[in-house]
């Protein structure tokens, strides 16, 4: 019976990266993992455990690790689910607990793709100026759904919020064009308006509105 138990025969403390080891089992390296996770699962030397056993013990240590990493990943900012999955898959998690972990964090309401992309709109819009495009193809390129972003878009930057923003964006650029011939104002405060994002009827009306009031 004991010839089937494994043996934990050492902890290894790495240089990098800070507070790692590396735990052997049958003198043979088993896992990479911060101290606190392996002591979470309960790994220390001499520690005797059965196949199902280790291959469970060793699971739960990379969940332990792996949630860490996601909660230092979004202390202090928040993240896409496509963030943290591929930040997780760059230190060679295994999917299995890659979703694991987000599913936990998901039902806790510690990531949530529709919240952050509300936010997101909100932010990139006021700070930045940026129209629907722009922030559509900002937001996919986080590997958000499209079907999520539409409706982040739908709730946090209305028709009339983007009109406001464009208008705003065209008259500062248009102090700045004062100099430039009369003839290349209008393209090229359309073709500014639209580089922000702006849809191209939402541009051209901007513009128009814009150039006629500084006639008046």
């Amino acid at each position: 019976m004991d010839s089937m138990l494994h043996t934990v025969t050492e902890i290894e403390a790495l240089r990098r990266p800070r507070g790692y080891c590396a735990v052997y089992v049958d003198g043979d390296v088993a896992l990479r993992a911060h101290r606190d996770s392996v002591a979470a699962a309960g790994l220390h030397p001499g520690r005797r455990l059965d196949p199902e056993e280790l291959h469970e013990t060793l699971v739960a240590a990379q969940e332990a690790d792996a949630l860490r990493q996601a909660l230092d990943a979004i202390t202090g900012r928040d993240r896409t689910e496509t963030e943290l999955r591929r930040r997780l898959a760059g230190r060679k998690f295994p999917q299995p607990i890659i979703a694991t972990v987000l599913e936990r964090l998901r039902s806790k309401g510690l990531i949530d793709d529709r919240r952050y992309a509300r936010e997101y709109v909100r932010t990139q819009s006021a700070r930045r100026g940026l129209g629907p495009r722009a922030l559509r193809g900002r937001l996919a390129q986080l590997g958000l759904a499209s079907s999520t972003v539409s409706e982040a878009l739908t709730e946090a930057l209305p028709d009339e919020q983007q009109e406001t923003i464009a208008r705003t964006l065209a008259r500062r650029r248009l102090s700045r064009l004062r100099s430039a011939n009369g003839e290349d104002v209008r393209p090229r405060l359309y073709e500014f308006v639209l580089r922000r994002g702006f849809d191209p009827d939402l541009a051209a009306r901007v513009v128009d509105s814009v150039l006629g009031d500084r006639d008046e």
